[in-house]
């Protein structure tokens, strides 16, 4: 199942749209089928990167293969949101059962369609709202891959409060539409370090979903290059533990190398990055 989405998903010259037969239907076999996409990204409803663009652009022809069963998941930006979100109450009973778990416990989460071409369905967590559980969340997260969070690293933080609220999610989410509906078939797809946190417990705690992790450039690529080295001919020689440790972002490499390996699907934008 998994290759077989990836198929579609990126080789969107190869699927038929004649007649509105075949599989821009708009949802209507993803519904049939009980498929599920969720793309996690730092990005949705969040313009600070070129990753923005890349969701963007691939929304439309994405929601009109897989309509409501496609779902951009990404942390609220109240900024953004306000003006570029049709916020709504969930009618599905997954999705509203899921979300009162979560709201029952002070989280704010945001459902509704981002304004901009194929209006796919958005869900955005409130970071702030879930910060009470950091500490504890920091522990778990010690004893299943023992990468420990420096204290003082906000946005790491953050990346680790977005991870588990969104698996506490699709954890309730899944058990909801098996229900109703039966066994679901779940894609999540994970954009860089900042969502890799996601990817890692769902495979920590064995849920059923296909996990895809892709990385548009390394976080030790980008600091490589940023500074005084020959990156592209010394790529064999550099000291990868060392080289992350002496940048100070030897956790966040960890948390990046874990989600590329846990993933059952790893893609990258070149050879290079790969």
């Amino acid at each position: 199942m998994t290759s077989r989405m990836g198929r579609r998903f990126y080789r969107l010259d190869t699927m038929p749209a004649t007649g509105g037969q075949g599989y821009l239907d708009h949802g209507m076999s993803a519904q049939i089928e009980n498929k599920w996409v969720f793309e996690v990204a730092w990005e949705v409803v969040n313009k600070v990167g070129g990753i923005y663009t890349v969701i963007r652009t691939k929304a439309q022809v994405t929601s009109e293969e897989l309509g409501d069963q496609y779902v951009l998941v990404g942390p609220y930006n109240e900024q953004h949101a306000r003006t570029e979100v049709e916020i709504e109450e969930p009618t599905d009973y997954a999705f509203k059962g899921a979300i009162d778990v979560l709201k029952s416990f002070g989280i704010r989460v945001i459902y509704g369609h981002w304004l901009i071409e194929g209006y796919p369905t958005v869900l955005l967590f409130d970071i702030g709202s879930a910060s009470w559980k950091l500490d504890e969340w920091k522990h778990d997260f010690w004893n299943v891959t023992n990468i420990g969070i420096p204290h003082l690293d906000r946005e790491c933080n953050d990346t680790l409060i977005f991870g588990y609220v969104f698996t506490w999610f699709l954890e309730e989410f899944y058990r909801r539409v098996e229900e109703e509906r039966g066994r679901p078939l779940i894609v999540a797809q994970f954009h860089e370090w900042l969502a890799g946190v996601g990817l890692i417990l769902c495979r920590t705690r064995h849920l059923d979903v296909a996990t895809v992790f892709t990385t548009h450039a390394t976080l030790l690529g980008r600091h490589l290059c940023a500074g005084a080295v020959d990156f592209y001919n010394n790529l064999d020689k550099f000291q990868l533990d060392r080289e992350a440790g002496d940048r100070q972002i030897y956790h966040r490499y960890c948390m990046e190398r874990a989600a590329a390996n846990a993933a059952h699907v790893f893609t990258t934008v070149s050879d290079i990055t790969g």
